[in-house]
């Protein structure tokens, strides 16, 4: 019997192409709603049945329908966040909790680490090879101004390309030719949702048109509920061989997505240059690496960071906000402008989380993208856990994880900073260890990035059983959230009351007299045998 309530009463409503793209044989078409794509929800049932089986082996027993919606989340805080998002992952593969988990968010610097992950299809089995990569040899700087040669010829080629494949290239190490849309295609691995804002609404617009997130199937404004297919980002008029829609390919996304620097950072860009070219000796490589430049030191002066086709440009109605309506491009920045943690798709009924799993490597305070997730969540009417004040007091020397327990709608999220009072003996330390590893220096050498790596390690792996029964507490709601469910459905479909009783394979009969006290399956004692056959 399906009970999602969700599924049934929400459609996924095909509109008209944006007015701007009318004209194009590849026109984009808006989707506007507020539940999952037909290939995400494909996708989770896949991965449903990998967390099934990691459940089973830790003792949890559930059934498919019962399979609780985890999620990570890592944090911006550059190179930084990006290496502490690599070894949580690969202490909760070691630890076999990760195969529970159905979703992994990243934003800004921890977007680096995700790109780099997924470029394995199967990098969820086999972390010690991710963790392998972060000690890997850096791109050569020909690969990257050839590939940079190729981005030039295009409409929108800006300071974002070339500040973002020098990222892209000196700390994770690889150039990513693949696209997003090859990351919905196996469930081996969680599913990734990228996140960032867009720059037109971040300072003037209204809350609702800021939030972007970009996903293997949909990319669009998650309050809006408005996306497109992904690989229509940013492609409306780059088309390739006989007329097919290039899509971005990984390089491009992380460029957008991880838009660090910005206004503040012009001179931080300019001296990365620079650096590059210094350490180079006379000849074809350093002639090329001036090429790039002087191609960027005139997008420097303008401060011309990326662009990406307006899907929703001209678009009617009121729900789309003139920031947004009343330009041709799109912005797409640094998500931790507004909130350093991309809590905002997993929160409310879409994706309906049970248990969030948030790594702090931010270089804001502690609690900080919490308390800014919770205003977001207030403003936009969301559900969010409650935060008791007096937590927010130990924000200088943080414990190393918290539990920020959700009742009834709310997820439950456990917090996880890593500088914490189990590997600094003080406040003092804390602050000198986020200006040790800072979130605008060069790359880290390999003696920082192994400090990094197990410093988030020790973290998850001194918290297994908090995690353990925080997924155990998960799959208990998501149970308790079947049978209501089941319970409403019964009412709301077939017109039965809570005076009966509910015969379906001896099964229902069994969640009722477990779920519902007593006095209200009394009564009449009418029996109703529901067919096994209906949906």
């Amino acid at each position: 019997m399906t009970t999602d309530t969700q599924t049934e009463e929400e459609s996924r409503e095909e509109l008209m192409p944006t007015p701007a793209n009318t004209t194009d044989t590849n026109a984009t078409y808006v989707f506007k709603s507020q539940s999952l794509s037909a290939g995400e929800q494909e996708f989770l049932l896949q991965r449903k049945q990998v967390a099934l089986e990691a459940l089973n082996k830790l003792g949890i027993k559930s059934t498919l329908d019962s399979v609780p919606h985890v999620a990570i989340l890592g944090s911006g805080g550059g190179q930084r966040a990006s290496v502490c998002l690599v070894g949580s992952l690969y202490q909760l593969e070691k630890e076999g909790l990760l195969d529970t988990v159905l979703y992994l968010g990243g934003i800004s610097g921890t977007t680096l680490a995700m790109s780099s992950l997924y470029s394995d299809p199967q990098w969820s089995k086999n972390m010690d090879k991710a963790v392998y990569r972060l000690s890997a040899p850096r791109v050569r700087p020909l690969e990257v101004v050839s590939w940079l040669r190729e981005r030039a010829k295009e409409k929108h080629f800006s300071l974002s390309d070339i500040w973002g494949v020098i990222t892209s290239a000196s700390i994770t190490k690889q150039l990513y030719l693949q696209h997003l849309s090859d990351d919905g295609m196996n469930a081996i691995n969680p599913y990734p949702i990228y996140n960032a804002v867009d720059k037109n609404c971040l300072r003037h617009g209204p809350l609702r048109g800021k939030w972007f997130e970009l996903t293997p199937h949909e990319a669009g404004f998650t309050d809006l509920g408005l996306f497109i297919n992904t690989s229509h980002v940013g492609s409306k008029n780059e088309e390739g061989p006989e007329g097919e829609v290039m899509e971005m390919d990984m390089t491009q996304v992380q460029e957008r997505f991880n838009s660090w620097v910005l206004e503040p950072g012009r001179q931080k860009v300019m001296a990365s240059f620079q650096t590059l070219s210094d350490s180079l000796s006379e000849g074809p490589v350093k002639e090329k690496v001036t090429w790039m430049i002087q191609k960027g030191l005139p997008m420097i002066g303008n401060w011309e960071w990326g662009t990406t086709e307006n899907f929703l440009y001209q678009y009617p109605g009121a729900e789309v906000p003139s920031c947004i309506s009343g330009k041709e491009n799109l912005q797409l920045i640094d998500g931790g402008l507004m909130m350093n943690m991309p809590l905002p798709p997993l929160l409310g009924e879409k994706r309906d989380a049970d248990l969030l799993i948030a790594l702090e490597s931010g270089s804001s305070k502690t609690f900080t993208t919490l308390t800014d997730a919770r205003d977001y969540a207030q403003a936009m009417k969301k559900p969010f856990p409650e935060i008791d004040e007096r937590i927010l007091e130990e924000k200088d020397w943080p414990k190393d994880c918290y539990v920020f327990e959700g009742k009834e709608k709310e997820p439950t999220i456990v917090y996880m900073p890593l500088f914490n009072r189990c590997n600094c003996k003080d406040a003092e330390e804390v602050q000198a260890k986020m200006k040790e590893f800072s979130t605008f220096q060069l790359p880290l050498n390999q003696e920082r990035i192994e400090f990094v790596l197990e410093t988030a390690k020790a973290n998850i792996k001194n918290n297994k059983e908090t995690l353990l029964m925080e997924i155990y507490k998960a799959s208990c709601r998501r149970h308790k959230k079947m049978e209501t469910s089941s319970f409403k459905w019964c009412e709301r479909k077939l017109g039965i009351g809570n005076n009966c009783v509910i015969d379906w394979n001896n099964y229902m009969r069994e969640v009722w007299v477990n779920s519902v006290e007593p006095t209200k399956i009394s009564g009449k004692a009418i029996v109703v045998e529901i067919a096994e056959s209906l949906d």
